[in-house]
């Protein structure tokens, strides 16, 4: 019998062709997800410990406002006891402030 001009075993097929596409695009993007540690600092990285006992232990601190990681590189942000906020930015394998990168509003 002929439902909207296409066959009922047609139909079928159709149908299971559509799942079959469906189930392996499914497979298929499982198979290329992304890393969930890729965007984590290494293995071996600097502890955050180690981070905020430098923050810490600068002349006039009052309080960390946060701390991030991204691109190799963590961002602590603190307030100063007159509040001033200071962005430091260390090296995440090593532990060294870094400077500032260029770019943005005041950067070259």
């Amino acid at each position: 019998m002929w439902e909207f001009g296409v066959p009922r075993l047609n139909r079928s097929v159709f149908a299971l062709a559509i799942s079959a596409l469906i189930l392996s695009g499914a497979v298929a993007a499982s198979q290329e997800a992304p890393d969930p540690l890729a965007d984590l600092p290494p293995q071996g990285s600097v502890k955050l410990s180690q981070l905020v006992a430098e923050a810490e232990g600068r002349a006039g601190f009052y309080a960390i406002k946060s701390i991030s990681y991204s691109r190799g590189e963590y961002e602590v942000v603190y307030y100063m006891q007159d509040g001033a906020e200071v962005r430091l930015n260390f090296d995440a394998k090593t532990g060294e402030v870094r400077p500032p990168k260029s770019g943005g509003l005041f950067g070259g």
